[in-house]
């Protein structure tokens, strides 16, 4: 008998056990396990289930957003003249928030002033009809994202428990530290007399200035009707607004992105209360904590301290609160380039259990991420006059420099590298390989060790030993101290899984060639002195980093709150040896099939080697060059003139892949797909025809332009979709649209298709000829097996028959081969008895089994109809085009819409934008225009305007999502389209990817 006292404390002790284990096990962010520790803070509740959006009113344009605002007198707005004054910088950090950033979240400020009151007329009232929309719903779960495999750029977490303190990140001493003997220092000496960029404008007609001034009305009236729906209660201080549902989101740490990215935006726009607004309400931003466990380093780089740096300089930095919240972002990302390479890891895990711990940049990350965070930390750099700033994104340059005469496209880097400075060896990748093919089990496949060396071969590179030999020069050292002198060799470290990152290890290089600086090439970023041999370590996993740091240490808050570093003692991690090559920026291993691409997860990249020219005066020559072995292989390779109706000449950014060099013959393929994040190359071009005496580039940059201006006439909504394809023409300078070529592109399985249609139709006259002939067919004998048991709707898979039974008829059904009747037949036709203990068939069964295939047989030949709801199986070419170009709504000239979304996205816009301020040329003002009414008219909605789903519907589903770059970068340029010229002038201004101006030095 069991007696409950007996086992009482067993059974205690159990459900504790199980709560414990609960309790731990349920929060997000397993990376660091010892964060679960209550005594932590570590947040564990789990995510609660998404709410649907449900149905709500909006509120839809008139047909045309200018008629709202004839007859209307407009008041001539000033823009702002930006001050130029200068100010010392001060080292003083501004005082914390009395209140942490989550109890902030609900405050929101007081009324703004209407549109109206300003003397803009607001379309949100005689304008706006009161409309019932749908609205789709919004799927459940992580947000695709749009860089990296390794982590989320937008990642939203569950708020987290209020009831729980924040934690903190905490000052640490670095692992990696680079002497300031050897820190990349700034470019000192008189800026360049760099070419003008934009065009010499003549003074505007009365009537032109006022036909302008209405539609730059317009325009700011946009934006002030977004930024009023963000300051409502509940959104003020968020990431994000929902435009439709009006709820709000949190995708980029919590801290405010649309406020941050859209401060430069509201003081360009003469935006001047709510712009003291917004800088009051930066100052209770706190970036040394966040609800997300990880920094997505590239995303809050560009939107948070390129908005602070370039709205402090915009308003003559009078608003210190602004650089100094600006340098407390910067010191908490400079954590992800502590690794032994000074590689950033771009999803940075800030707590201090993870953060104390030695680690190093993943093995793939994307092009874009890792290589566009020059410019922010350039101008931090040259505000502060801090050159650590300056020196983690030179150290980046130079390595990219290395790298891209060497990579499978020359002057073009793949879209996915391996940033992790870490090799294996030949042998050990063969042993890896080995192991991984020779553990799957019997039966299957496993490739000779030969054959395993050769595929490691192609694996490993030597690249970089290369490169170093061609350039000269190698980077400055990366490492000053032996890791020994931080932690100890012997300690050991429990595992901690961490989302994209790649279990690693060190090795102690013995070479002194590792480190030695060799010169410094002319244009060079490098070191001023040469610095000792030493020993270059490797870092371990990601997954076995130690978190038993004792509070001590500080990490119950002691540290943080005295303002001292926090120390890592020896035993907290070790560095297991494994065979570990050093080398530079790579392909990721296994990569013998790569893409290359200006466009997504690449784009910035490129973008940025004329921006950052221009940023450090000219006085650096390697963006230049760099910048010409980009264009030049870009042109080559992926430039194509896509087919459309009419003599419109365009130009189109592909995207190649590639096995080998690109010189040998096909080792590279092109694919023909335009995205709307290419729409930047054609500005990008533009910009670097000027700076760079590159004139002939100048006409690239306009049909490229063309080309995106054209995608948005071309749909149904006036927008364009976010990915399609396209026909390359053979020729650039001539190309006639051919309707025949573009339906053989819209059917490119026709022949496979035809193929089929022959063989039925030749099956089809055999049987015909069989029943001229009046043949009959045979019989069907029944398996030996035991009864084959049906499914739930009484149905037996054919697959089973043409296993077990051979089907003897020289009727139809013998050329039907039953796999032609939905794959299953009824249960009767096949299930049979046998008798008990012996193979003999029953043979009234077997009788009755051939009746009724003789009998189905005989139905499917007579009557040959297939229903009204079944597709022609084998439609002709003409039928399947016609049938694809209704249902996917195609315009003549794409071939396939990949993604039909639109999501605000401005890089149409702004190199539109750059056209017209380079070339004068109104008609880009007029093709701006064009754009502005579509995406007006398309996704205004009740509390602001939304992305939608298809651009190819005449009434598409809304995404509910207003992502900070509307307000940061699209309304941006539209309004600058329409401004005078001296307002941000490209000869006094670099934007960065963001849309953020930055002063050039003079």
């Amino acid at each position: 008998m069991l007696r409950f006292r007996r086992y009482r404390v067993f059974i205690v002790f159990a459900i504790c056990t199980i709560a414990a284990l609960y309790h731990f096990t349920n929060g997000r962010n397993w990376e660091i396990a010892s964060e679960g520790l209550k005594k932590y803070g570590h947040t564990t509740t789990t995510k609660p289930a998404e709410a649907q959006v449900t149905p709500t009113k909006t509120q839809a344009l008139a047909s045309s957003i200018l008629k709202p605002i004839e007859g209307i007198t407009v008041s001539a707005t000033k823009s702002p003249a930006v001050q130029s004054t200068t100010s010392s910088y001060s080292q003083t950090a501004s005082p914390q928030a009395s209140q942490s950033r989550a109890s902030t979240a609900g405050t929101f400020p007081p009324t703004a002033s209407s549109a109206t009151s300003s003397g803009i007329p607001s379309l949100s009232s005689s304008s706006v009809t009161n409309t019932t929309t749908p609205v789709a719903k919004v799927a459940p779960g992580k947000k695709p994202n749009e860089y990296s495999e390794g982590g989320q750029g937008r990642h939203e977490p569950p708020p987290p428990l209020k009831s729980v303190p924040a934690i903190h990140w905490v000052r640490m001493d670095d692992h990696f530290p680079v002497p300031s003997a050897s820190m990349i220092q700034l470019p000192t000496g008189r800026p360049s007399a760099l070419p003008k960029i934009q065009h010499v404008f003549k003074e505007e007609s009365p009537s032109a200035r006022i036909e302008r001034e209405r539609k730059l009305a317009v325009i700011k009236e946009a934006f002030q009707f977004s930024w009023t729906a963000y300051k409502r209660p509940g959104s003020w201080l968020q990431d994000e607004i929902s435009p439709v549902s009006g709820k709000s989101r949190n995708p980029f740490c919590g801290w405010a992105a649309t406020l941050v990215d859209a401060l430069d935006t509201l003081w360009i726009m003469d935006l001047q209360d709510d712009f003291q607004q917004a800088v009051l309400a930066v100052g209770e931003i706190d970036f040394t904590t966040s609800i997300r466990g990880d920094i997505p380093v590239f995303e809050t780089t560009i939107r948070y301290l390129g908005g602070l740096m370039s709205a402090y300089e915009l308003s003559g930095q009078k608003y210190k609160v602004l650089i100094n919240k600006a340098v407390e972002l910067a010191d908490v990302l400079m954590g992800a380039f502590d690794t032994p390479n000074r590689m950033p890891i771009m999803y940075y895990y800030w707590k201090p259990t993870f953060a104390s711990q030695p680690h190093r940049a993943d093995t793939r990350v994307t092009l874009a991420e890792i290589g566009s965070l020059s410019m922010e930390f350039t101008k931090l750099a040259q505000i502060t006059k801090e050159a650590k700033y300056y020196d983690v994104i030179a150290r980046i340059t130079n390595e990219f420099e290395i790298w891209q005469n060497n990579t499978k496209i020359p002057g073009l880097w793949p879209k996915f590298v391996d940033a992790s400075g870490c090799r294996k060896s030949e042998q050990g990748s063969v042993a890896q390989m080995q192991h991984a093919l020779m553990e799957s089990g019997p039966g299957r496949n496993v490739i000779a060790p030969a054959v395993v060396a050769d595929m490691a071969k192609s694996t490993t590179s030597s690249h970089h030993e290369e490169k170093a030999a061609t350039v000269g020069v190698q980077s400055p050292p990366l490492v000053t101290s032996t890791l020994d002198d931080v932690v100890g060799a012997e300690a050991t470290a429990p595992t901690v899984p961490e989302a994209g990152l790649e279990k690693t290890h060190v090795r102690i290089s013995d070479s002194p060639d590792d480190l030695k600086v060799t010169s410094n090439a002319p244009g060079r970023q490098a070191s001023k002195k040469t610095v000792p041999k030493v020993n270059y370590r490797r870092q371990l996993a990601m997954d076995t980093l130690n978190n038993s740091v004792s509070e001590a240490d500080g990490l119950d808050g002691s540290a943080q709150q005295a303002g001292k570093p926090l120390k890592v003692h020896q035993e907290q991690a070790s560095f297991p040896k494994i065979d570990c090559e050093p080398q530079g920026l790579a392909s990721p291993p296994g990569s013998w099939i790569e893409t290359f691409t200006l466009g997504a997860m690449a784009d910035s990249v490129y973008e940025y080697l004329p921006k950052q020219y221009m940023l450090l005066g000219g006085l650096i020559s390697q963006y230049k060059t760099m910048y010409e072995r980009a264009a030049d292989a870009a042109t080559k390779h992926l430039l194509f003139r896509p087919m459309i109706p009419g003599d419109r000449s365009i130009l189109v950014v592909g995207s190649a892949s590639a096995t080998e060099q690109a010189h040998l013959p096909g080792n590279m393929e092109l694919r023909p797909e335009h995205q709307h994040l290419l729409c930047f190359v054609g500005g990008m071009y533009a910009i670097g025809s000027k700076i760079f005496d590159r004139p002939e580039d100048l006409d690239i940059a306009a049909k490229l332009t063309d080309g995106c201006v054209w995608a948005y006439g071309a749909t149904t909504t006036g927008l364009m979709p976010e990915i399609f394809t396209m026909t390359p023409c053979e020729n650039r300078d001539k190309c006639e649209w051919n309707e025949t070529r573009w339906h053989e592109d819209l059917d490119p399985y026709r022949s496979s298709r035809e193929s089929n249609e022959a063989f039925a139709l030749a099956q089809k006259a055999a049987r015909e000829t069989q029943h001229a002939s009046g043949t009959t067919g045979g019989s069907v004998p029944t398996s030996t097996k035991a009864d084959v048991e049906p499914d739930a709707a009484g149905m037996v898979p054919t697959s089973v028959m043409e296993a077990d039974q051979t089907i003897h008829t020289s009727g139809p059904l013998a050329k039907r081969q039953l796999g032609n009747i939905d794959n299953v037949l009824p249960t009767a036709i096949l299930k049979t008895s046998t008798n008990a203990g012996t193979n003999k068939v029953d043979s009234k069964a077997a009788t009755n089994n051939d009746k009724a295939v003789q009998k189905l047989a005989t139905e499917l030949d007579t009557n040959p109809t297939i229903p009204a709801d079944m597709p022609n199986p084998y439609p002709s070419h003409d039928e399947f085009v016609q049938e694809k170009i209704k249902n996917e709504r195609l315009p003549k000239g794409m071939t396939n819409i990949v993604a039909s979304k639109y999501i605000l996205r401005p890089e149409a816009i702004e190199s539109v934008f750059i056209m017209y301020r380079i070339t004068g040329d109104e008609s880009w003002r007029d093709k701006g225009w064009m754009m502005f009414n579509a995406i007006h008219n398309q996704t205004r909605v009740e509390f602001g305007y939304s992305s939608i789903f298809d651009v190819t519907s005449k009434t598409p589903a809304y995404m509910d999502e207003m992502e900070s770059f509307w307000l940061a970068e699209t309304l941006k340029y539209f309004y600058l389209l329409f401004s005078t010229p001296d307002l941000i002038s490209l000869d006094e201004y670099v934007l960065n990817t963001e849309a953020h101006p930055f002063k050039r030095p003079k």
